[in-house]
């Protein structure tokens, strides 16, 4: 009898350890040591694919952690006052960061082997980061500047940025050519899609396995690969989007007219700036024939919800579930926002990113051509 208990005594301890091994696998656990911050001081982990933030907690003797649980990995910004932030990729497993107030964003990471390759190359971009922002501060005084040299000075300082930006791009190219395939390469290639020739995007799409490529960022990639540039005298490709109804809708709905095709988000502070004039354009010529096909590249459809009623948008408006990786958007190779194009009633592109009064410049001239 001893015996027999004995041995449940073992398996109990055994199938405790196991799952108990299991359970830590299944979580996630960022524990930050930090000083510098006041007690109470509030941190928010941001998810930067959907865009929203996903926890929060506040710090007390230098320490603070969050926990929980993913499916799949994600890169994440935690937030805190004075617009201080650190990026760090959330998976499963024990993350450690030690850090201070007075460079947060430069705190060390450990733990996860995403974190791990990401932190290698944040290193390595680190002083040339810092000395583009000192660049950039120098550029924008010169720009206010009175002095007979500060054209001669902006155009000397550009030339030292872009020096920098194609340093920093040759680091991110070879941590995507070098490293082990994985979520932190395949989206560096997803940042970087638009800087390589097709070959050379093509040559480096094809390091990854399948289960990256077919991916939200791999489709992106591969759509991109697959598709040619959409110049102005191409005809327009049909996308489609889902509007707040959780309608599918077309944009070959508005064939016959013309038709702007704007690229826009909540968060898009040019965008935001437009939109007042799409909705006077709107007003004005709509009898006249001219639509408008607004296309959101949020992540978050309560923004987009939010932002399409403040801005009073009424023409047709829709979302793509996958947001910023839109493969619909990819088809227009969309690398940043606001991205527009103006599509005349026989489907031809006659224009691309006109605003303001140049876009109604344009409508004037087709309008009266066309004799509407």
């Amino acid at each position: 009898m001893n015996r027999i208990l004995f041995l449940l005594v073992i398996i109990s301890i055994t199938t405790f350890s196991c799952n108990e091994k299991k359970k830590s696998e299944s979580e996630f656990s960022v524990q930050l040591n930090l000083t510098g911050f006041k007690d109470s001081t509030e941190f928010k982990l941001l998810d930067l694919d959907k865009g929203e933030f996903i926890d929060s907690t506040k710090i007390y003797d230098n320490r603070l952690n969050f926990k929980g649980n993913v499916k799949e990995p994600f890169s994440a910004r935690i937030h805190t006052i004075d617009n201080k932030y650190l990026i760090l990729w959330i998976e499963n497993g024990e993350i450690e960061v030690q850090g201070d107030f007075k460079d947060f964003g430069n705190s060390a990471i450990k733990g996860t082997p995403l974190n791990t390759v990401y932190v290698k190359y944040r290193e390595k971009q680190k002083i040339l980061s810092q000395k583009r922002d000192s660049l950039t501060q120098l550029m924008i005084k010169s720009m206010s500047s009175q002095s007979e040299n500060a054209e001669k000075e902006f155009k000397r300082l550009n030339l030292q940025v872009k020096e920098i930006d194609n340093n920093i791009f040759k680091i991110r190219t070879k941590s995507i050519a070098s490293e082990e395939p994985s979520l932190y390469t395949i989206k560096e290639l997803y940042f970087l899609r638009n800087d390589f020739k097709k070959d050379s995007l093509k040559l480096l799409f094809n390091r990854f396995p399948e289960k990256y490529q077919t991916n939200k960022y791999g489709q992106v990639i591969n759509t991109y690969i697959q598709n040619e540039t959409i110049e102005i005298g191409d005809k327009y490709m049909d996308i489609t989007g889902i509007n707040n109804k959780g309608e599918n809708v077309n944009l070959s709905k508005l064939n016959g007219k013309y038709v702007l095709l704007d690229f826009w988000a909540s968060w898009c502070g040019p965008c935001r700036q437009e939109n007042p004039n799409l909705v006077r354009l709107y007003k004005k010529y709509n009898k006249k024939g001219f639509e408008i096909f607004s296309f959101s590249t949020d992540d978050n459809i309560k923004s987009w919800e939010k932002a399409s009623e403040k801005d009073s948008i009424t023409w047709t408006n829709v979302i793509d579930k996958n947001g910023s990786y839109s493969k619909m958007s990819a088809l227009y190779n969309v690398r940043a926002i606001p991205t527009s194009f103006l599509i005349n009633p026989e489907g031809i592109i006659i224009a691309k990113n006109l605003r303001g009064k140049s876009l109604e410049n344009k409508l004037i001239e087709e309008i009266e051509k066309n004799g509407l």
